[in-house]
């Protein structure tokens, strides 16, 4: 954390309402890495404040991986293990909401979370993901595919710009898991050009924007 007059420079990986309320001191403006991931009360919290938030530009030629999400159907001992390793990496991974007793209705609130663009996407560990992605997809911006394995989730992270992936849990591997999360956390910026055109005249949505 940095603090430079009415702007406040935020180095971690995740700004919460806490950090908030503990190192605003008449700032206006507060600058964000772009793998830092804010929470919903952060962002309702500057709101409030009237405070506005940026992030920082990468340096040219600089290459970062992107801040992706994961949510978990039930709690899974291997995906906690998969975490805490990609976190030693350097690799940050934020925590989504577990099913609350209605796939449906979860799938809703992942989608929605996803299309806020808050992380580059979100990973589902679950035991339907045809079903969740079915969901996830009626939400406007989300593009979920189910994978799985971790050619299938390259693919789909180059050839549709997948910002919400479902893998089938159990029966994935510890170093299965850990090569799906690295692969999308590098994976390029963005949906494809041409189907973020006709995505957009499907629906009416700007794909091309995350």
């Amino acid at each position: 954390m940095n603090a430079n007059g009415q702007v406040l420079t935020w180095t971690g990986r995740v700004l919460a309402e806490e950090d908030l309320r503990r190192h605003l001191n008449g700032h206006r403006q507060v600058v964000l890495s772009r793998e830092a991931v804010i929470t919903p009360l952060a962002l309702e919290y500057l709101r409030q404040s009237g405070i506005t938030w940026k992030r920082l530009e990468p340096s040219s030629g600089s290459k970062s991986t992107r801040c992706w999400g994961y949510a978990q159907e039930r709690d899974f001992a291997l995906v906690r293990a998969v975490v805490a390793s990609l976190q030693r990496e350097g690799i940050a991974l934020f925590e989504l909401p577990c099913d609350n007793g209605s796939c449906c209705r979860w799938a809703r609130e992942l989608a929605e979370w996803v299309s806020t663009g808050r992380t580059a996407g979100g990973v589902v560990l679950c035991g339907d993901p045809g079903l969740l992605c079915c969901v996830a997809n009626k939400v406007p911006g989300v593009r979920a595919v189910p994978a799985s394995c971790v050619s299938a989730v390259a693919r789909a992270a180059a050839t549709l710009g997948a910002n919400l992936v479902a893998v089938e849990m159990p029966g994935r591997t510890f170093f299965e898991i850990r090569q799906i999360f690295r692969t999308l956390c590098h994976s390029s910026e963005g949906c494809p050009v041409e189907v973020a055109q006709v995505l957009n005249e499907l629906e009416g949505h700007n794909h091309a924007a995350r």
